[in-house]
């Protein structure tokens, strides 16, 4: 947002979330809209369409080349995990292995969301340790088993210290 709003001015920008499902004549049309009215537009997705049809190349890569920038996310490393852990409060080696763990396994966006979930338990007051965070993915996963992403590389090192050389 600070980006656009020094790039176009006071405008805001639109958000379209999920644009890889549009048509290439949604897209067009979008675009041309932006253009007659001049307001900034931001396409977030991902860069195939879910859905099962054909797909227009041509087109995708004419609508493609007229947006500005393109950022891919991927995987989130070590060091990622660990710069979100520590702006979320993050405390203890143990929980800072849980969390590089469970996000090295999902994505940004789950890590984020779990930390947040787990700031929100604790008001702002105090840190996020891994009982904590054990249980908010407790609280906001379906199964048990979602737990196991937080223990794998624990469970690895502890072996591999086990094991003779």
């Amino acid at each position: 947002m600070n980006f656009l709003g020094a790039r176009y001015g006071p405008t805001r920008p639109l958000l379209v979330d999920e644009y890889q499902n549009f048509t290439p004549t949604v897209l067009r049309e979008l675009l041309h809209l932006q253009e007659r009215c001049g307001f900034a537009l931001l396409l977030a997705g991902n860069t195939h369409r879910s859905a099962g049809t054909r797909r227009d190349i041509h087109a995708m890569d004419q609508i493609e080349s007229r947006i500005g920038m393109r950022f891919e996310i991927g995987q989130p490393t070590r060091e990622d995990c660990v710069r979100i852990g520590a702006e979320h409060n993050v405390e203890g080696a143990d929980a800072y292995e849980a969390i590089v763990t469970y996000g090295e396994n999902t994505s940004l966006r789950a890590l984020c969301h779990l930390l947040q979930n787990c700031a929100a338990v604790t008001n702002g007051v105090g840190s996020i340790r891994l009982s904590r965070t054990e249980t908010t993915l407790r609280g906001i996963s379906c199964g048990s088993d979602v737990l196991r992403l937080l223990r794998e590389r624990r469970n690895a090192a502890a072996d591999d210290l086990r094991s003779p050389a």
